[in-house]
């Protein structure tokens, strides 16, 4: 039950947002994320979950494979606008889920940070990770934080 309150509260809080002309990125997420820190596992996904991962190049991978899913007239639902840390995922899930955390859709497809792929898979699964390139400063800073 409580889930379905933040659930809610985030929804009301997008639907003000979009009056307002913000799409707000991650701020629905972040909101989320601190009501609850494993707001991720309440999602009931049914459909195949389909990550793009790297250093340069995953907007437009992640992008082309939406479109591909979309031509196909598939129900595709995607981090199109980029925010691609935990709380952007989770900020697109509330967006595109019914209150009882139920996503409709043929597919996931989402453009993943490198360092959040594993904290983000512990949580939901995975089917498919695409992985294109990873520059070695990128690799570094998850030890740099």
């Amino acid at each position: 039950m409580y889930h379905f309150f933040i659930l809610l509260l985030m929804k009301i809080t997008h639907l003000l947002l979009k009056l307002f002309k913000k799409n707000g990125g991650n701020i629905l997420g972040k909101i989320a994320q601190k009501l609850d820190k494993n707001i991720l596992k309440y999602f009931k996904i049914s459909c195949p979950v389909i990550a793009v991962t790297a250093t340069n190049g995953k907007t437009m991978t992640n992008n082309c494979i939406r479109h591909i899913f979309k031509t196909a007239e598939k129900k595709v639902i995607s981090n199109i606008e980029g925010n691609n840390m935990s709380t952007g995922i989770i900020s697109t899930l509330i967006k595109n889920c019914h209150l009882t955390g139920i996503i409709d859709a043929d597919f996931l497809v989402f453009e993943v940070d490198e360092s959040y792929v594993p904290l983000l898979f512990k949580q939901i699964k995975l089917d498919t990770l695409i992985i294109l390139n990873f520059f070695r400063d990128q690799l570094d800073r998850s030890r740099r934080s």
